[in-house]
């Protein structure tokens, strides 16, 4: 399950793909040659058609958020006769709209913790009392081996989950990493050209949300469907 792979010469945002959770190109090459030397790699439609053999481990391959870093990464596959499974979220790649996950990413990337902190605490302009509470419910981890640091932890799970984060988000988005959202998208997620040659040489798109958000805060039947409708504008009818 893979996201962002990508060289740091080819970005301006240096800090956030030095967290461990990213790749650099060389780093996803050789992960790739251990995948084959130790598993068969399918496809995600050879689940329901493969005759699997005991003896073998298998593996598939998932890319997540219609990231511009796939492109070169599907060519990477291509050339090794392997097929990818790469996740498409509407709005990013249509619309040029930046998910929020992704802009809460970047503006942690671009300024100090504590120093987000007190920004939120003034855009939400709450008594101390109310302040210590909102810091006791938001700066607790849900992950066992969580590496992040309390404010890091704060910042994510407020922009996230309170009900002024989104409005919160945007605005520090635009005061912190740039004001111009859709060109900020045309180095960042696929033009949909590149998602049709993708699937043109034999690569397998799927959907990743109509807006990638928490699917707890949306109507789901709803988002799926919006969703599938629009990746189906890259495949024949038949193949869906």
């Amino acid at each position: 399950m893979y996201h962002d792979i990508r060289d740091f010469c080819n970005t301006s945002f240096k800090s956030r793909m030095e967290m461990k959770s990213f790749l650099t190109i060389s780093q996803f090459k050789y992960q790739l040659d251990y995948l084959i030397k130790n598993y068969t790699i399918i496809s995600t439609k050879d689940l329901t058609s493969i005759n699997y053999k005991r003896d073998k481990d298998y593996a598939i391959l998932t890319f997540d958020d219609g990231l511009m870093d796939h492109y070169e990464i599907s060519s990477i596959l291509l050339d090794r006769s392997i097929t990818g499974t790469f996740l498409i979220p509407t709005t990013p790649v249509r619309d040029r709209v930046v998910m929020n996950s992704h802009k809460i990413q970047f503006i942690l990337s671009v300024s100090d913790e504590k120093l987000l902190v007190k920004k939120i605490f003034k855009y939400l302009n709450r008594t101390t009392l109310e302040e210590k509470r909102l810091w006791n419910e938001f700066s607790v981890s849900k992950w066992k081996n969580n590496w992040w640091p309390e404010e890091m932890v704060f910042v994510t799970n407020i922009l996230r989950n309170h009900k002024n984060g989104k409005e919160i988000t945007n605005k520090l988005f635009k005061e912190l990493v740039t004001n111009d959202e859709k060109g900020f998208c045309e180095d960042f997620y696929l033009k949909e050209s590149q998602v049709m040659d993708m699937v043109n040489s034999g690569m397998e798109v799927g959907g990743h949300g109509y807006l990638s958000e928490n699917l707890t805060s949306l109507n789901q039947e709803e988002d799926i469907s919006k969703s599938l409708d629009y990746i189906k504008k890259f495949y024949d009818d038949d193949l869906i």
